[in-house]
């Protein structure tokens, strides 16, 4: 086993990578663990939580890129995750990137194992562009954690019941769920700026009731990765991040209110 992870938030366009990149950042802030942050693109989306103490550059896809980045990783060995977000757009330069410099296999030498955690919609070409693609090009080096994201559907047809999904699970890949928030709502996240933990708090520029459904969201996802071992080891969290499970319970009274978040719309 691994000791280290690289995870990588990738998939078609707008179907929650940088969601979820924010929500891990919350967990590895609540499991303290040392982590590198790094975006793709043009745009840093996850800008607010450098606040939060995480440094987070660019990581482009030329040699020197590739050179800094491992030598970074080999000269800070205490590093326990790193987490980047890339935009769908990527996906084509990535794959020749990971060809020209053998990145999957440098991260491997210094104890990396790669993550790619892939939101999906209701779409096809999430699957089929996205997902399928990526599976073809790297295959079993490395790890696939599937996240169905119910703000679109909780109906996957695309990929439920697929032959892609049999090879996926096949090479342990894992499927979590993220739930569904108001088309609305995450707008209103999105213009705080703001981290999400720190939208619970009672001083937070959204309502109690707001604050309990961001709660919530957020508990909801964390417990379904540190109740469930594997979900753990892919995504770089210790082996005793399980305790996190019960934390929200006994920390806010917001979660008293158990205001249901799976609602959903046509559009994000």
């Amino acid at each position: 086993m691994f000791k280290k992870r690289f995870v990588i938030t990738l998939g078609d366009a707008r179907v929650g990578k940088s969601t979820t990149s924010r929500l891990l950042l919350e967990l590895y802030l609540k499991n303290k663990l040392n982590v590198r942050v790094f975006y793709h693109g043009h745009r840093n989306k996850l800008s607010m939580y450098q606040t939060k103490g995480f440094e987070i550059n660019h990581l482009g896809f030329s040699r020197g890129d590739s050179d800094r980045l491992l030598l970074d990783l080999e000269m800070f060995p205490k590093i326990d995750v790193v987490l980047t977000d890339m935009p769908g757009q990527n996906l084509r330069e990535f794959k020749f990137f990971d060809k020209d410099v053998s990145l999957i296999e440098n991260l491997k030498c210094l104890g990396y194992r790669v993550t790619f955690l892939h939101p999906i919609s209701h779409r096809k070409d999430c699957v089929e562009e996205y997902l399928q693609d990526l599976y073809q090009h790297f295959g079993s080096q490395v790890d696939y954690v599937v996240i169905k994201n119910y703000y679109f559907s909780k109906q996957f047809r695309y990929y439920e019941g697929s032959q892609f999904q049999a090879d996926i699970k096949k090479i342990n890949g894992l499927e979590l769920v993220l739930g569904g928030l108001d088309n609305d709502f995450y707008q209103l996240l999105e213009d705080t700026g703001l981290p999400y933990a720190q939208l619970i708090e009672t001083n937070s520029p959204i309502n109690t009731i707001q604050r309990s459904i961001v709660f919530n969201w957020m508990e909801n996802f964390h417990n379904s990765i540190v109740s469930n071992g594997i979900a753990s080891n892919y995504l770089g969290l210790s082996t005793n991040c399980v305790e996190l499970a019960s934390v929200g319970a006994n920390k806010q009274s917001l979660s008293n209110l158990d205001v249901t978040e799976d609602i959903e719309s046509e559009k994000w």
